[in-house]
C-alpha cells in the first residue's frame, strides 16, 4: 500500500506541474496581437493590433487561467521599519495588598491574572 500512495502522489506532482505550465503559456499567449501604447493629447492608450495592423477588441481572459494568477498580482510584502524616536521603558508598579487579604480569583471575562 505505501508504494500505491508514492507513486500516485508522484502522479498527481507530475499532473500539477505540467497543467499550471499550460496555464502559464495560456496566459502569456492571451493577448491576441501586437500592444501598441500611443500618447495622445488626452493620455496614454493601448491599441492591440492584429496580425494585419487592424486594431481588434479587448481580450477576454478565461476565468479559469484567472484563478491561479491571484498571486502575482499582489502587492509586496510590507517592510519593517525602526521607530522614528525612541520611547521610555514603561515599569508596572506591584501594590502590596492590605495584611490578610488574598488574591481575586480571575473573571471569565476580566483582565489576566497577575503574573
Amino acid at each position: 500500500m505505501n508504494r500505491f500512495q508514492t507513486i500516485l502522489a508522484l502522479l498527481l506532482a507530475l499532473m500539477l506541474s505540467l497543467t499550471s505550465v499550460t496555464m502559464a503559456v495560456a496566459r502569456g499567449q492571451a493577448t491576441g496581437g501586437e500592444a501598441m501604447v500611443i500618447c495622445s493629447g488626452y493620455g496614454v492608450v493601448t491599441i492591440t493590433l492584429d496580425e494585419d495592423g487592424n486594431p481588434v477588441g479587448p481580450v477576454h481572459l478565461c476565468p479559469d487561467c484567472l484563478a491561479g494568477l491571484g498571486l502575482a498580482v499582489l502587492p509586496d510584502a510590507p517592510t519593517v521599519q525602526r521607530p522614528a524616536s525612541r520611547s521610555a521603558a514603561v515599569v508596572a508598579v506591584a501594590r502590596a495588598l492590605p495584611a490578610g487579604a488574598s488574591l481575586p480569583l480571575p473573571k471569565a471575562r476580566g483582565p489576566p491574572a497577575a503574573v
